[in-house]
Formats: structure tokens, sequence, C-alpha cells
């Protein structure tokens, strides 16, 4: 889409990059997916589960499952930290698919933060060590580090790299059954629906979000579907056909009603403010910029709020030593100052006692 998929981004990062093996480990994977429906209580189960693991593998998977409770609440920063520590532990013990799981990791919460160079950076790494192990178990990782690299080529206004990392995604997911994977299947169309708008291909791209409304609709999937709609309204849109991308966006604000994710209502509003500026509706057309106006700057809020905080943790980091080099300098001065008013004082006082013995 236009704009990232927060919510169900983050919903791909908490179901993808983890594997079930033992009863921990399936509590974690329970932890995983609390943390997207209520990441507090899923911080609480956490710390429960915490003093019962010597294992560590365990360890890395419960710090990156606090790592997506904390990023669901917009605490990037420490999001961040959970996924560096886990990093950290996988290396210690030499855990390459622990390693490909936490660089995923962090490559989504720099993503989401917009710093693309830092996401490659790391999504990099994963991708050289996935390539190395050619392992099968690996494919759900694959995918999703495939379909944020796409993103980020997307983003950077390059959309037929970003479809042949599209298209490896959705190869990787095509090797896995289960529901998470249909449904991240179908937003890496969606998402390539939109780069094949890119560089004109409109039929192609009407063909792929017809296909992603029919799967999610028998799959029950409705926030996928409300998207998709959204993109094929698009597709109308660039066809000049108006009346059917208007027809499809106001059924969709229907539908979504008041709903919590302010991503969908904003493309709607977006593309129809858009369609009515296109069709000289004035009216119509202030209505929904209002509307987007309103859901952008809640937005924007949410991200200033996780970036402000990432920048707050970083500079407090980066000045440790700064802090502590000034705290030395500042008892060095004060020390000279000390020094200097006790000189003055026995000098005044040598020079009382030189005037008195003068005297008599």
């Amino acid at each position: 889409m236009k704009k990232s998929l927060y919510v169900l981004f983050l919903l791909i990062s908490i179901l993808g990059f983890s594997q079930s093996e033992s009863k921990l480990e399936k509590q974690i994977i329970e932890v995983d997916r609390l943390a997207f429906l209520d990441p507090d209580s899923a911080l609480i189960v956490a710390k429960k589960i915490e003093p019962k693991l010597n294992d560590d593998r365990l360890k890395s998977k419960l710090l990156l499952a606090k790592g997506s409770a904390y990023s669901v609440k917009h605490l990037s920063s420490t999001a961040l930290k959970s996924g560096f520590e886990a990093l950290d532990i996988s290396q210690k013990a030499k855990d390459s698919v622990m390693m490909v799981n936490t660089l995923g990791f962090i490559g989504n919460q720099y993503y989401i933060l917009k710093l693309n160079k830092k996401a490659i950076n790391h999504l990099n790494r994963a991708e050289t060590i996935i390539d190395f192990l050619n392992d099968a178990s690996l494919n759900q990782m694959t995918a999703n580090i495939y379909f944020v690299k796409a993103l980020i080529y997307k983003d950077n206004l390059d959309p037929a790299f970003a479809i042949t990392y599209f298209d490896k995604a959705i190869d990787a997911y095509n090797k896995i059954d289960d529901r998470s994977s249909v449904l991240n299947r179908n937003i890496t169309k969606i998402q390539k629906g939109y780069s094949l708008l890119d560089i004109g291909k409109l039929d192609e791209a009407e063909a792929i979000f017809q296909e992603v409304i029919g799967v999610s609709e028998l799959s029950k999937m409705t926030e996928v579907t409300s998207y998709a709609k959204v993109g094929l309204a698009f597709t109308y849109e660039k066809k000049k056909d108006y009346k059917s991308a208007n027809a499809i966006l106001l059924e969709t604000e229907k539908q979504i009603g008041q709903s919590p994710n302010i991503g969908i209502l904003t493309e709607v509003y977006d593309a129809l403010s858009q369609n009515y500026l296109d069709q000289n509706n004035a009216e119509q057309y202030f209505n929904y910029n209002r509307k987007l106006e309103k859901n952008i700057l809640e937005n924007d809020e949410i991200e200033t709020r996780s970036f402000s905080d990432l920048l707050k943790k970083n500079i407090e980091s980066q000045n440790d030593e700064f802090d502590n080099n000034q705290n030395k300098f500042y008892l060095f001065v004060i020390l000279i100052i000390l020094f200097t008013i006790g000189s003055l004082f026995y000098i005044r006082k040598k020079i009382n006692q030189l005037k008195s013995s003068n005297y008599h």
C-alpha cells in the first residue's frame, strides 16, 4: 500500500518469527500472540516464564516475544533492546537459526521506524545466513525477510526490484500450509499489486486484488479484504473509472465503521479525497480531506512517540561516556577553584604577617 501496514505487519512478525518445539516454547508463542491482542498482559506472562528458562534459544525467543509486545505498545527503543539482547545470546551460542530470527525482528523494527538503511543491513545479514543454511524449516522466516526487503525497495521507489522480492516471499509462503501463511501471502500480494500499479501494469494489479478479495472473504480475513478493496479502487482510479472506485471505497468505509485501525481508514479517506478532487467535487473532497488529515495527525503522533523514544534512548546511550568525562571535568575545575582560593588566602595571610612585622 502507499503507507506501511503497521498492525498487519506486526502480526506477520509475531506469527512468523517463531517455531514450536517444547512446552515452554509453546508458552512463549502464546506470549507472542497475546502481545498483539494485549501487550501488557503478554509482558506479565513473560515475566513469569523468564525464571524457568535456562536454554539460550528459549531465552532468545522470549526476548523476541517481549520485543513484539513493546513494539505493539509503540516502545520501539525497548523492542530493539530486546532484539539486540536476543541477537547477542544467539551469536554467543552460535545458533544460526535464532540469529536469522533476531536479525529479522530487528530489521522489522527499523523498517517500522523508517530507518531503512539499518533495516536493510540486518535483513541482508539474515538472508546471507539463510542462503548458507538452505534449511526448509526457515521458510517462514525467509518469506518474512523477503517481504520486508520488498517493502523497503518499494518505499525507495524501486517497484521492479520490489516485485522480485514480493515474488520470492510469495513462493516461500506457498511452501507453508497454515492460516498465518495464507494471511501473509495475501498481504504480500496486495503490496505486489501496488508495485504493479506503479509501473503501469493495471490489468495485472486488478487481477491480483480481485484474487485476494476472493480468498480473504472465504477465509474471513476482514482487514485483508478491506485493504485489497482499497487497492482495487486505486486500480479503477488509474483507469479513470471513478464511479466504480468510489462505490468500492464507500462500501469499504461503511464496513470498517469505527475501526481502531487508523491505517485502513487513512487509505480509504486518501483514495476518496483524491477521487473527488479528480471529479471536481469540492464539497466531498474537503469532507474526506479533513478526515484524512485527522487520521494522519493521529498516526504521526504515534510514530513520533516511537521515534522520539528511540532517539532519546540512543542519545542517552551515546552520551554515557561524555557524561562521565564531563563529571570528571567539573570535579577538576572545582578542585582548581578550591586550590586557587586556598592559595590566595595563604598569600594574603603572609602579606598581612609581613605588614605586621614591619610595623614592629
